[in-house]
This record gives C-alpha cells, structure tokens and sequence, in this order.
C-alpha cells in the first residue's frame, strides 16, 4: 500500500495532551463518536470491521467523503489509515507517546495525486487539511482536558457526549446583583 509512495504534499502535527495515552486511544479509535465532539466531521463510521484491516469512512462538513483503510493499528500506540477521495491518496499516520498524566500526539499528513497533482487544488487542500487537523487535535485536547466526567471515557451508547456540560443561561445579560 505504501511501496514507493512519494508525497506531492507532506504535514506533521503535534499536541500535548494532558491524559494518558488510554484515553487518547479509547477517544481517537471510536470512529462512530468523531461527530459528536470532531464539529467539521458530518459523519464517520466503520465500512468493514475495525482496527487493523477494516475500512471506515467519514465526511467533512457534508463536503468531501473519504474510504480509508486501516494499515497499522497498535492500541494506544499508532494507527495509520490510507484515504481516498476524488484520486487522491492521503496517508494519516497518528502516534501517541505518554504517560499515565499525558499524552503527545503526533498526526502526519501525506498526500498525492488526484487533486493535488494541480498547484491551486493543493493549495486550497492544503489550507482545507491543515484547519481540519487543527481542530481535530485542539477538540481532542479539550474534551480529555475539560474534567467533567464524561471527558475521561467515551459514552458506552450513542448518546450525546456534550450532555452534562455547563450550559449558559438562555437569558444573557442578566446577572443577579
């Protein structure tokens, strides 16, 4: 799958996220749950099986639907998944490395063909991927980071994660004085 891949576009992300790598994993390996706390996926599920060898696929903002599948999948180590939309193949490739108090994560990003063949589409890809990736990884941290309960692990259904955080008053402006 990868044999003589040469990227026409390459990018490298990294956060430190302040739980241990379980949860990091338990979080990131749920494709069904990228929705409710990933705001630019519309949907993500798994095609065929899951983990290693299975195949999922997701949606950007009801815009550009990827098919991946899985290569690599080291519980709380490494997943990498090879994506297609449109002729071009996307490879991300996602490291966790911590400890019980916290995790750094590293995303990279490899791309080519298809769209990215051309300078513009590249260039508009590229800004698309890189603000997509930056929220993936700043949501991801906010959830693990947010210390309510249902921040530490996912929800055993498919039940509304956001549920028990605060929630501000339909009245703003209104204080009691």
């Amino acid at each position: 799958m990868l044999n003589n891949f040469q990227p026409t576009f390459s990018t490298e992300y990294q956060i430190e996220v302040f739980a241990p790598p379980n949860k990091v994993w338990d979080w990131l390996s749920r494709v069904d749950l990228w929705a409710s706390w990933r705001h630019d996926v519309s949907s993500a599920y798994w095609v065929k099986g899951s983990g290693e060898k299975g195949r999922l696929k997701w949606r950007l903002r009801n815009l550009i639907g990827f098919t991946a599948d899985v290569a690599i999948w080291k519980r709380e180590r490494e997943m990498r998944w090879e994506a297609v939309s449109y002729g071009t193949r996307v490879i991300h490739d996602i490291r966790l490395d911590g400890n019980h108090r916290g995790t750094n994560v590293r995303l990279s990003v490899t791309g080519k063909g298809g769209l990215l063949r051309f300078f513009a589409t590249r260039s508009i890809f590229s800004h698309q991927l890189n603000r997509s990736n930056e929220i993936w990884l700043g949501a991801l941290k906010t959830k693990l980071e947010a210390g309510k309960d249902d921040s530490t692990s996912p929800p055993p259904s498919f039940s509304n994660p956001f549920k028990n955080n605060v929630s501000l008053p339909s009245e703003l402006g209104k204080f009691d004085r």
